[in-house]
C-alpha cells in the first residue's frame, strides 16, 4: 500500500477525535489507566493500535516496533515528565491553577505525539502496515503487548480488544 493511499485512509485528526470520544467511556478509560499503570503501556499507543484495527489495519511488530521507537524520545523526555510532575502537584492548592495548565499543556503534548505516530505510519514500509478484510484490533493489541515484552492475559487483551472495536 502506498503512502498517498494511507495518508487518505488514515489521518491524525480522525484519529485524535476518535481517541478523545473514547476517552470519555469511563470503563474504557479505567482500564486504560490501569494498563499505563500496572504495565508502563502508552495509552495513545494502544488506542492507535485499536484505531487501526477498526480500520482493519494490520500493523506487523517491525512496524509498531518502528512507532515505539520513534515516540520514546517524546515519551521519555516530554509526556512522561509533564504527567509526574502534575501527578506530584495533586492536592496542592496553591498550584491548583498551574496544575490545570500543565494538563492542557500535557494534552497539547500528547496529539503532538499522535503526529509523530502518523508520520512514522506514513514512513513504514508497505509490508508493515497492510490493509485486511477484516477487524485487526486484537491482533494489533497482541502485537503491542509482545513487542513491549508486557505480560497482560490474553483475557485482558481480549477484554479491552471488545472495549475499541466497533
Amino acid at each position: 500500500m502506498t503512502a498517498s493511499v494511507i495518508s487518505e485512509e488514515l489521518n491524525v485528526e480522525d484519529f485524535w477525535a476518535w481517541a478523545v470520544m473514547q476517552w470519555s467511556d469511563s470503563i474504557l478509560s479505567a482500564e486504560m489507566m490501569a494498563l499505563q499503570d500496572e504495565h508502563q503501556c502508552v495509552v495513545l499507543e494502544l488506542l492507535l493500535m485499536g484505531w487501526l484495527g477498526r480500520k482493519n489495519f494490520a500493523l506487523s511488530t517491525a512496524g509498531h516496533l518502528e512507532l515505539v521507537a520513534t515516540a520514546a524520545p517524546w515519551l521519555d523526555d516530554v509526556v512522561i515528565p509533564l504527567r509526574a510532575t502534575r501527578h506530584r502537584w495533586r492536592g496542592v492548592q496553591v498550584l491548583a491553577s498551574q496544575r490545570e495548565q500543565l494538563q492542557q499543556l500535557e494534552l497539547k503534548c500528547e496529539y503532538a505525539l499522535a503526529e509523530l505516530y502518523f508520520e512514522t505510519l506514513l514512513a513504514l514500509e508497505p509490508s508493515d502496515l497492510v490493509l485486511t478484510q477484516e477487524n485487526r484490533v486484537i491482533d494489533n493489541l497482541v502485537i503491542a503487548f509482545a513487542s513491549s515484552g508486557s505480560t497482560v492475559s490474553p483475557q485482558r487483551i481480549e477484554g479491552l480488544g471488545t472495549l475499541l472495536s466497533p
